[in-house]
């Protein structure tokens, strides 16, 4: 008893927040030091047990005291079998009648006591305790307290995967055993400890087995429950009791129905009663029964057969029919019920539960009857894919992705285009709605946004993920079902799109409507809905050998899709964002074109106004400073002719006169039509055209000389590389180091305008031209084989044989002054003013922790502080395309090679020329860049 006393008050002091830390650990010693006497377990049945009215402090530290002897020192000969014997009583006595009823016992004295018992079992059963099943039979049919205890600890047990085995003897039937395994016995040799035991056994070959009697005790305690619900004075404590034991139950079942054997899942007819359970009103009750359902659904079963029974009751029975009603009855069709917290927590379980039932045992591989329910399947997955949680629609679209890509559920739902129709203006419903406007919104969508995100970023990130490519790839999957209808319907939807126009709300303070705006947000989706429809017909009727389309219906599409353009082509918006939004409309048309070419001359002639668009009055040399939503706009619109270059070359090429006539017209520097960069891009789709396209090397070759030839001619007259000092003074070195001799005034405005006009040219030369020469590198080999022309490609990289020297003469020369600019004898001559200069970068620094780097805005006059960071940063600029050159040239073949007598000489010696000055940013770029090309 003097140990007992010591052990209350050495946990009275633990849990006094008024003692000392010392006096703490030291009673915290003494607690710990208890674990090691043999006598533990008999201090632990002491104070665990309710006979001794012990607190609950000391009643967990007793029952921690027998886990512990139980755990880790079971099998270390600690104890003899005579003591092994003692504990497992003990045990026993704590589960029988040790602790309080159950609506007043804690859970954790109740989990902790069911433990110790599965801990025991899992050392002893079956070969050393041969009875317990029956033990804990009695202790099930005695009290709903035993009862609960027992499906804890029947649930501790199933969770372990070393007893499985050995649980299937007596969690699943004698009449499914004798069945499953005809030959006889099974025996058990994966535990060392087993002894090779026989764990079919048992007296009673009529046993019924666990999951029989939990699924019997939770239909008749479910129906209990609903009666006392219905009573006018019903029994509380009552209903409380079954609400705990059908929970209990259910949480048994989930950690049993994903590994036991699937025939006694039929036979304890599980299916129906957990659907049964859906319909009742209690929480608790429901989440863990679609979490058991949920098990049932992800099982993968080894035979069709097995699939075949246990879904025989949801595809030919009446649980589909269950499983809507449980759907309706918390989500009511056509009433607006707003579910939070648990509610809305269950309702994604139950839509992740059904969306796995579809995806798993109706798409899967080898189907090839149509089940009875599914039909109602359908109806109940249309209508969780309506609900206004992006979140739930997320879930549910995994079914519809999956039926598409089955061709025997697809064809089903091809027969049916009522529902395709229906799918249709669901997922354009849905596209309107995956982000919250910018105006005030009360929407049932935002309601559950706000449940669902944290911030408005992560509701848009989700957005995002959800329209591609979960919702597009269904669309372009269900328009290729039904062509024709499919067409017909968006025809008639996207005029009303056309016409659209933005209201006041929707502007901004520039009178541009706002990217985040309700008006742009739908129109942006209706804009999608028509460019995936677009471009599903495309993907059909190109596919010549396509089953599902006749030359008749393929005619039919061709001609309404060229009357569709031809609509397109003649709408005009005055916002620049919607003729943004418009002109990457006009891409999904790709595919028709390809086809039937007699509107490209007009597409391109719409994407060329795009090209040199303004705002009124605007002159590009006077201020090439364009708006940002303008400058988009243009980029975006040469872009796209380099994809219509790559795509389509062979068409154009037949049009490459008009389109270059066109092309030279613009970029004439004496007409200011374009900016630096939209030159470089325009050439690039006249060079795609003519480098992808299938006519002779020798028809090619004039066409391409006349685009590479004056960029690298120029580039030689203009920027000649001849010394480091004149390097120097076209980039604004010498000019700085002038301006600080003569003035001193670091932080001062100065005027260098006359020198400024000059350096700011040079350094924009030498950047245009590599990176119009990295453009075209990168272009000309990254190119995709996908196509077949692979060799096509391969000969036209040919074409650049005798321009490789030129620019690898170049690309070497600038990399060697890069270099030397870092050369510490270099920087005696300057101002101690200018070394900052090679310090890093605010680009390099940014590109080393992956954080983006905004540009510097262009000003007429800048600080001394600013001229030498905009310096600093052209440098590192500069040096990395120019690596990046250097990169692509081994790309092109054996003409690299050869371009130059010891290339590979030349090649080093220009890069390690100053080796001992490049630093660690150097050889980071240098080795990654050239290391990756040269090697794969």
């Amino acid at each position: 008893m003097l140990v007992l006393q010591n052990i209350v008050q050495a946990l009275d002091i633990i849990y006094n927040p008024s003692v000392t830390n010392e006096a703490r650990i030291k009673a915290q010693e003494y607690c710990d030091s208890i674990k090691d006497h043999l006598s533990s377990p008999i201090y632990g049945r002491y104070l665990a047990h309710i006979e001794n009215n012990q607190s609950l402090i000391l009643r967990h530290f007793g029952l921690h005291l027998l886990e512990n002897a139980i755990k880790f020192k079971w099998n270390d000969r600690i104890y003899n079998n005579d003591d092994k014997q003692q504990i497992k009583q003990a045990i026993i006595e704590l589960v029988e009648r040790g602790t309080l009823d159950i609506l007043t016992e804690q859970s954790f004295i109740k989990e902790k006591v069911a433990k110790l018992f599965a801990e025991i079992a899992k050392k002893e059963w079956p070969s050393r305790w041969n009875d317990m099943d029956k033990l804990l039979h009695r202790l099930y049919s005695e009290s709903p307290t035993r009862q609960e205890i027992v499906l804890f600890i029947c649930r501790y047990l199933a969770e372990e995967m070393e007893v499985r085995d050995s649980l299937q003897c007596v969690f699943v039937s004698s009449n499914i055993l004798r069945i499953q395994y005809p030959d006889g016995l099974k025996k058990e040799n994966r535990r060392e400890d087993s002894g090779n035991v026989i764990i079919m056994f048992g007296d009673d070959p009529n046993n019924e087995g666990w999951l029989i009697r939990w699924t019997r005790s939770l239909e008749q305690i479910v129906g209990e429950w609903q009666y006392q619900k219905q009573l006018i004075n019903p029994n509380p404590q009552l209903i409380l009791i079954q609400e705990k034991l059908a929970i209990a139950i259910l949480n048994t079942l989930a950690a049993t129905l994903d590994w036991i054997l699937t025939k006694s899942i039929v036979e304890s007819n599980t299916v129906f009663i957990l659907c049964n359970c859906l319909l009742i009103d209690c929480h608790g009750i429901r989440m863990e029964a679609i979490e058991c359902l949920a098990k049932i659904f992800l099982r993968n079963f080894q035979t069709a057969e097995d699939r075949a029974i246990v879904f025989q009751p949801l595809f030919e029975g009446e649980c589909m029919d269950l499983l809507y009603n449980a759907y309706i009855k918390i989500q009511p069709v056509g009433k607006e019920v707003l579910l939070e917290n648990d509610e809305y927590t269950y309702l994604k379980g139950f839509a992740e539960t059904i969306t796995a039932l579809g995806v798993r045992h109706i798409c899967f591989k080898n189907i090839s009857v149509m089940p009875k329910q599914f039909p109602k399947y359908l109806e109940l997955i249309y209508i969780i894919s309506k609900h206004p949680s992006n979140v739930i629609t997320s879930i549910s679209l995994e079914f519809w992705q999956a039926a598409m890509k089955n061709n025997f559920i697809s064809r089903i739902i091809k027969e049916q285009e009522s529902v395709l129709i229906m799918l249709l203006e669901l997922l354009a419903e849905r596209l309107s709605i995956l982000f919250r406007p910018s105006e005030f919104n009360e929407s049932p969508t935002s309601f559950y946004m706000d449940l669902d995100f944290d911030s408005d970023n992560d509701c848009r990130i989700f957005g995002q993920a959800l329209r591609s490519p979960k919702i597009i790839e269904i669309i372009k999957s269900l328009s290729v079902l039904r062509p024709i209808e499919v067409f017909r319907w968006i025809v008639n939807r996207i005029q009303i799109t056309f016409n659209m126009r933005p209201n006041v709300e929707s502007l901004d303070i520039n009178g541009v409507v706002k990217l985040d705006s309700g008006f742009y947000i739908k129109f942006d989706a209706e804009m999608i809905l028509m460019e995936s429809i677009v471009i599903g017909l495309g993907r059909l009727i190109k596919n010549l050998d396509y089953n599902d389309i006749n030359s008749e219906d393929r005619e039919q599409i061709i001609s309404g899709m060229n009357n569709l353009l031809q609509m397109f082509l003649e709408i005009k918006y005055e916002d620049v964002l919607m003729i943004h939004r418009y002109l990457t409309a006009l891409e999904a048309f790709e595919g028709i074109l390809q086809i039937d070419s007699r509107l490209l001359l007009q597409v391109l002639q719409k994407i060329f106004t795009f090209v040199t668009f303004c705002p009124p009055g605007h002159n590009i040399s006077a201020n090439p400073l364009l708006p940002l939503p303008i400058k988009r706009l243009r980029f975006g619109a040469v872009t796209t002719l380099i994809k219509f270059g790559v795509a389509m070359p062979d068409i154009l090429i037949n049009i490459y006169s008009d389109i270059n006539s066109y092309i030279n017209g613009i970029i004439d520097k004496d007409k200011h039509l374009v900016t630096g960069r939209e030159k470089s891009c325009l050439l690039e789709f006249l060079l795609s055209i003519v480098y992808f396209s299938n006519i002779s090397l020798e028809q090619k070759k004039p066409l391409f000389d006349s685009i590479v030839n004056p960029v690298i001619n120029n580039f030689q007259k203009k920027t000649a590389i001849k010394s480091f000092q004149r390097f120097l003074d076209n980039t604004g070195f010498s000019s700085l180091a002038k301006m600080v001799n003569e003035t001193k005034q670091k932080a001062n405005v100065y005027n260098l305008a006359f020198e400024e006009e000059r350096i700011s040219k040079s350094k924009r030369t030498i950047t245009w031209f590599l990176t119009t020469i990295l453009n075209w590198l990168k272009r000309t080999t990254d190119y995709s084989s996908k196509e077949g022309n692979n060799t096509i490609v391969t000969e036209a990289s040919k074409l650049w044989q005798q321009y490789i020297p030129s620019i690898l003469n170049i690309t070497l020369d600038l990399i060697r002054v890069l270099h030397q600019v870092w050369n510490v004898e270099t920087w005696r001559e300057f101002p101690v003013e200018l070394h900052s200069i090679i310090s890093f970068s605010n680009e390099d620094k940014a590109k080393i922790i992956g954080v983006p780097q905004k540009s510097t805005p262009i000003d007429s006059q800048r600080s001394f502080d600013e001229i030498i960071d905009l310096l600093r940063k052209w440098l590192s600029s500069t040096r990395i395309d120019c690596y990046y050159v250097l990169g692509r040239l081994p790309l092109l073949g054996s003409n690299f090679y050869t371009a130059l007598p010891n290339v590979n000489e030349l090649v080093a010696q220009s890069l390690f020329e100053n080796v001992e000055w490049i630093n660690n940013i150097h050889w980071k770029y240098l080795l990654n860049i050239l290391n990756y090309h040269y090697y794969h």
